[in-house]
């Protein structure tokens, strides 16, 4: 198993999205039809390592999958109260009560707020010191029909990581599948990066109702958006900057499957 990151491996954007979608476009990424490793009668559990990564991730897929009468499963590992670890403006148990309640209105835009939601706790920015009683919490949540949506191992991001691999020892033990999305990726990544297997890069389109209640939901992530101050007051980009909000408007939801 791949040794998780000790810091998130975070340059500044190299790839701007037009340079993307000219890469995207020339894949075959929607050769293998989503229902083919998502069938119905599956119920979608998504790992999310904090608040919102549920809807970069999968929001659109959530959204087809419960329409046409799939089950869902949300497990928040973290509360994301290190999102502004820098800010003197921001309490981190006040923080963590912020990202839930956007969370839960993210999934209401979604149309998904009956989805049953497993919050674990784990601390935020450490996940990576809790990568077997993850995996054990996981096991004790997980049926072999499941699919398990977790990001991706390499995805660059200790925390991300870090579900990544405890989802792959969990799915191991259950016998269920384990679907890997990449979300940090595309910030650090280049087009046809050989760390990356491009080759396992599946494409599910995205109907524009469903897309429009993605936005939707990533704009409930108010706090994510708006610009941030370090522990001087100086003014810093928001979480989700201008790429992340560009790559999440994207047409196509990515996974490797």
């Amino acid at each position: 198993m791949a040794v998780v990151s000790a810091q998130p491996l975070i340059q500044d954007n190299l790839t701007p999205e037009s340079q993307w979608q000219l890469y995207l476009a020339g894949l075959q990424s929607d050769a293998l039809p989503w229902h083919d490793w998502l069938p119905a009668q599956a119920r979608l559990v998504v790992l999310a390592p904090h608040p919102d990564d549920e809807i970069l991730a999968s929001g659109v897929l959530m959204c087809m999958h419960a329409e046409r009468g799939g089950e869902l499963l949300l497990i928040a590992v973290t509360d994301g109260e290190a999102s502004h670890a820098q800010s003197l403006s921001w309490d981190k148990t006040a923080l963590a009560a912020v990202r839930r309640n956007e969370s839960a209105r993210g999934m209401l835009q979604l149309g998904l707020q009956a989805t049953p939601v497993v919050r674990l706790g784990l601390p935020d920015g450490a996940v990576n010191r809790h990568v077997q009683p993850l995996s054990t919490a996981l096991k004790a949540l997980l049926e072999p029909t499941d699919v398990l949506l977790s990001p991706w191992q390499q995805d660059g991001h200790p925390d991300h990581e870090a579900c990544g691999q405890a989802a792959a020892l969990a799915c191991a033990a259950t016998a269920c599948r384990q679907v890997q999305v990449p979300i940090w990726m595309w910030h650090w990544a280049t087009p046809g990066d050989d760390r990356v297997p491009w080759q396992q890069l599946c494409a599910v389109s995205t109907p524009l109702p469903a897309w429009r209640r993605k936005q939707a939901a990533l704009a409930a992530h108010v706090s994510q958006l708006e610009p941030r101050c370090n522990a001087q007051g100086q003014a810093q980009e928001p979480v989700l900057d201008a790429a992340i909000v560009a790559r999440a408007a994207r047409k196509a939801e990515y996974f490797f499957v």
